[in-house]
């Protein structure tokens, strides 16, 4: 499909730059590796939260053990451990420009399959983040009084629970991919043949989005950018329109609030429901890394619940995707975009 969206973008007359790099699975092994060690963790403090033992013991096993976690799964994230990562990549990045872009249209090539979904990512990090709450807030409690043992579980159940799913987040090569992301990759391209006058539009269509916004990272690491971007990251065939701003300093949320809400009218003035709203928790995009970088934008998404449950999963198929309704979407932000651009 890239080769074939090359051949198009030409066509309209971009010139196209393809960067080669190679990717690894390093974050997404290190998240499942610290969902295990942290549920483990949890398990292993349990006991000392009920018997009677020094109360700096358990200080010191707890933050010496997030620490030698972290550590580790620190060192597999950035490479640091060569033979950790199970998977390795040779992607690229299409880079697609006639002029100086004010704006970049983006959407992510690569796809991937996991042992949980979307959604279940979204619940292991919430369960884990009110684990960590509670279990910090046990220990505190500790240090003056014994716990009743069912007391202390019901604190440490949630870490076990959201580590527990965390640690089946491996990846896997079973996900046709199509919501996310091939959706993404035909509403840009649509939105790119309706600015095809244009100079001041580019395209960019990153690799390895799904090992940690590696490729987002790579475009990035060489120059300070200004310019802001649309994001495109998975258009089912139901649900809403959720227009996510991404953070940064106080010009670039800004530009992206002003940005979300001329999209969120367009949007609604075509007839579809649109919402305007962060990131939910546990989901990472490019938009994340390009607004690091320094560029104000949002992601552009559509789909509910149902989706979430299917992305990630060998289910995520055609059949889950309405071409037309990503062209629509695509159609819609270069309506907004050229009334932005002047």
């Amino acid at each position: 499909m890239e080769d074939l969206l090359i051949e198009r973008l030409q066509a309209l007359g971009f010139q196209v730059t393809a960067t080669r790099f190679v990717a690894s699975s390093g974050p997404l092994d290190a998240a499942g590796i610290f969902g295990a060690g942290i549920g483990w963790l949890a398990l292993l403090v349990l006991p000392l939260l009920v018997v009677p033992v020094p109360a700096w013991t358990i200080g010191l096993f707890v933050v010496s053990g997030v620490v030698a976690l972290l550590t580790f799964t620190w060192g597999i994230a950035r490479g640091a451990l060569r033979s950790a990562p199970r998977h390795r990549a040779d992607v690229r990045n299409i880079e697609a420009r006639r002029g100086q872009p004010r704006v970049w249209l983006v959407a992510h090539s690569d796809s991937k399959g996991q042992g949980i979904s979307l959604r279940t990512r979204v619940l292991a990090v919430v369960l884990t983040a009110a684990g960590a709450v509670a279990l910090t807030s046990v220990v505190l409690a500790r240090l003056s009084d014994l716990l009743s043992f069912p007391s202390a579980l019901a604190a440490v159940l949630p870490l076990v629970a959201g580590g527990a799913l965390l640690s089946r987040s491996v990846p896997r090569d079973d996900s046709p991919g199509a919501v996310d992301n091939a959706s993404g990759m035909i509403a840009v391209l649509a939105a790119a043949e309706a600015l095809s006058v244009r100079s001041d539009v580019g395209v960019l269509i990153t690799g390895a989005e799904e090992f940690g916004m590696a490729g987002a990272r790579v475009w990035t690491a060489d120059a300070q950018r200004r310019e802001r971007f649309v994001n495109v990251d998975g258009i089912d065939a139901r649900g809403t329109v959720r227009i996510m701003v991404h953070r940064g300093d106080r010009k670039q949320r800004q530009a992206a609030a002003r940005l979300a809400d001329q999209l969120m009218h367009g949007f609604e003035q075509a007839g579809s429901r649109a919402r305007v709203g962060p990131l939910p928790p546990g989901i990472l995009v490019d938009g994340v890394v390009l607004a690091a970088a320094g560029m104000p934008g949002v992601t552009v998404s559509r789909g509910d619940w149902r989706t979430l449950g299917v992305i990630h999963t060998r289910h995520d198929a055609a059949s889950r995707t309405d071409a037309d309704a990503a062209v629509r979407v695509g159609r819609t932000i270069a309506t907004v975009l050229a009334r932005q651009l002047g």
